[in-house]
């Protein structure tokens, strides 16, 4: 079997351009399956059935593997026998019987209104990327943006003379204000620092940019969000989710009225706010939350 994961392992690298970390993960999982099946008298993956899969899924389980491990099992055990099918290898897939198991949803970590502070009032360089930063971090806290949103955002899409979002989902348009301190950091990032990595693209419609003057990428705001979480010396694991929800948490224990909340974040289920808080009030103003950052 030892052969055939080295050939699929080739497979992924030089036809379908695996990542090298992904690379290391299918091979490091199949390895482990084959060990197992070999102490079970199993060296061929033609011999290896359904029942032997099933009772190596058991096996992860005794041994206390979380679900999300098992998952990336499951996924490179699926992917070795789909492969082995498509190439002649074998004529039935025993992978078939793997299902994957349920995942428990975990509440996002909200932060404290103090590390908020400490994470927004750091020293950011004053070079392009640094307002760059600025504008994302104060902006993510002020709006509650997903993550694909705040590197979709388009020039359009920003009014700053009533320091609003304007975001197009469909038919509807959601409306979202945020308070003088993004208002502040997103006009200084626009004034200059924007130009300035843009580069060439001038016909470049997106708002963040990376230092390549392309738009930023989901995996380049993560990297960026970790850098400045780390300075702030929060020591949690801290995403865009999290500011999305500490955000949501934070306007309502302030007294944001919860269904403007609801509808600011493009909810369509009050329930969802409803898991991350603890207690909510009334406010008749809708643009009461934009004062928070003020």
């Amino acid at each position: 079997m030892k052969q055939q994961i080295d050939e699929f392992v080739g497979y992924l690298k030089n036809v379908k351009k695996t990542s090298e970390n992904t690379l290391l993960s299918y091979k490091r999982d199949l390895v482990r399956m084959a060990g197992y099946m070999s102490e079970n008298g199993v060296t061929e993956a033609g011999d290896v059935t359904q029942d032997k899969l099933s009772a190596y899924g058991a096996s992860l389980r005794e041994e206390h593997f979380a679900p999300s491990s098992i998952i990336r099992h499951y996924t490179s055990i699926k992917a070795f026998f789909r492969y082995l099918v498509e190439n002649g290898n074998i004529t039935d897939d025993p992978s078939e019987i793997l299902k994957a198991p349920k995942v428990e949803k975990t509440a996002p970590r909200i932060l404290s209104t103090v590390e908020i502070e400490d994470l927004l009032s750091q020293d950011f360089k004053d070079d392009a990327k640094g307002k760059r930063d600025r504008a994302i971090l104060e902006l993510l806290y002020a709006t509650g943006l997903k993550a694909s949103e705040v590197i979709g955002l388009k020039l359009d899409n920003i009014d700053l003379s009533i320091s609003c979002l304007r975001l197009n989902n469909g038919n509807n348009t959601r409306l979202i204000p945020y308070g003088r301190k993004a208002k502040d950091a997103l006009s200084a990032y626009l004034l200059d620092a924007r130009t300035e990595l843009l580069c060439e693209n001038e016909d470049d419609e997106t708002v963040f940019l990376n230092c390549s003057g392309t738009p930023m990428s989901r995996q380049g705001l993560w990297k960026l969000i970790k850098t400045y979480v780390k300075r702030a010396g929060i020591r949690q694991d801290i995403t865009p989710f999290s500011l999305r929800h500490s955000f949501a948490v934070h306007l309502v224990e302030n007294g944001a009225d919860l269904d403007s909340v609801q509808e600011m974040m493009g909810f369509t289920d009050s329930n969802t706010i409803l898991k991350y808080l603890s207690r909510k009030h009334k406010s008749k103003d809708p643009f009461e939350w934009a004062r928070i950052r003020n």
